[in-house]
Parts: C-alpha cells; structure tokens; sequence
C-alpha cells in the first residue's frame, strides 16, 4: 500500500471555457433571421399600440385633468411610458440592460432613443429654441380664450409649494410624452416604414393628441412634431425633444398664470 506521501497528486482540471460576451462570440442571434415582412409587422405594432395607449389616456375619466392633477399625471406615466417600454422590453429585444454589446442590438430600449450622451447640448438647444419662441408664446398667452383654456386645464396655482408641484410634474408628463412620440413610435415604425413615414405618422398622431387645445395649438403641434421627429431621428434620442417641449411649457404655463 502507498503510503499518503507517495499517492501522486490530481490531474489539474481543464481551463474553463469563457463565457461569451458579444454578439460575434455567441453566434447568430434571433435577429440574424429578420426580414422585411417582421419589420414591418414590429412597426405596425408599435403604431397599433400607441394608437390604443393614447386613445385610453384621452378617453379616461379623470377630466378636466385640473380636478384630477395626480391621476392625470400617473396615466401618463403608465400608457406613455410604462407600457410601451414594457413592449420594447417583453416583444421586441432582449431588455433595458447595461451591457454594452446590448446596446448595439437592434431591438432593446437603448435603440428606441434612449440615448442622453448629449444631455448639454440638447440642453442648450433647449433654451435657444425657447428663447425664440418666447416672443410668441406671451402673445399667444394674452388671449382670452387660450388663458380660459388653461385655467381649466391645469390646477391652482396660488402658492410657490402648487407651482412647484404643478411645474414638477408637468416635466415628468412630458418626458413620459416625448418617450412614446419620439422614441417608442419613432424607432419602432422606422424599422419597417422608413424614418420618413415614421416622423410622418407620428407627427401626425402627436397633431391629433391635442384636439380641444387652442386653434393654434393644435395646428402647430402638427409641424412641431414633424421637426422635433426629425430632429430626434438624426440623434437617435428621443432627449432633445423632451427638453424643448418640458421648458416650453413650463415658460408657458408662467406665461399663461402671469
């Protein structure tokens, strides 16, 4: 018998294998088999969805929004923000991830304008784009009936702790607007419509969302979604619009209580 001393030692186990970390290392992906026929369905999804988030925002029952200021706001969060990131996220990619070899997938939330690399500059954009139209905006604030409108649109303000609260969530209500217009229906119909259609389209329901605001208003937000749309498609992020379109009203809203 081998006394302990002479039992010759273990093999020494084979180097494990490295786990995979990029595309090119783990293989053809699900998305290597796409074709035109499944972009275009993507994008017809992303329209068929947004339609149907943005009807059930308008048609719930907590209107005139200024009697119902919170779950107003909590709605939006949910059918503009929520949910469509909830469809990127369970149908249309592998998730909301900080990886960075995910973040060139086609299909995840990084790639539907989520993107904030030039948060300065867009910040900057924002202020310029106001500046110039802060001109406007206090003529347009002065007539009767837009100021009518928008006393029964927002909530009181008589207080700095109300203007705060109102201001606050006018921002988190336009972040939640602009990621549904100008990310989730943007990239989601470009994929199979072309960038063109899909800034058109989405100008085009980002228009009818304003039904029942100011003539002026309504028709403007037309061209205003079509240039905001094509400002974010160069940028591939949906920040810059989000900027302009919170500092906007938020001057706005002052302008209008003033």
């Amino acid at each position: 018998m081998n006394s302990p001393e002479n039992v010759p030692p273990d093999p020494p186990l084979p180097p494990k294998a490295p786990v995979p970390d990029t595309p090119s290392e783990m293989g053809p992906t699900w998305e290597d088999d796409e074709t035109l026929a499944t972009l275009v369905l993507r994008s017809l999804f992303a329209m068929l969805a947004g339609g149907v988030l943005l009807y059930a925002q308008w048609s719930s029952p907590y209107s005139p929004p200024s009697e119902f200021w919170g779950r107003w706001i909590w709605t939006s969060i949910l059918f503009n923000f929520i949910v469509p990131l909830l469809v990127v996220w369970m149908f249309f990619g592998q998730g909301f991830v900080h990886l960075d070899w995910l973040k060139n997938q086609k299909h995840n939330a990084w790639d539907y304008g989520w993107n904030w690399a030039r948060w300065k500059r867009y910040a900057v954009f924002a202020v310029v784009v106001t500046a110039v139209m802060a001109i406007f905006m206090w003529f347009a604030s002065r007539d009767p009936a837009t100021r009518l409108a928008y006393n029964t649109f927002l909530p009181p303000t008589t207080t700095a702790a109300e203007w705060a609260w109102v201001l606050a969530t006018l921002v988190i209500y336009m972040f939640c607007w602009e990621w549904c217009f100008r990310g989730f229906l943007l990239f989601g119909m470009a994929q199979g419509f072309g960038w063109v259609v899909a800034i058109a389209i989405q100008a085009a329901m980002f228009g009818f969302a304003h039904a029942g605001k100011p003539p002026v208003e309504f028709w403007s937000s037309f061209v205003g979604g079509g240039a905001l749309g094509y400002i974010c498609w160069k940028e591939k992020s949906f920040v810059p619009a989000f900027f302009v379109h919170a500092l906007v009203q938020v001057v706005w809203s002052i302008m209008v209580r003033s």
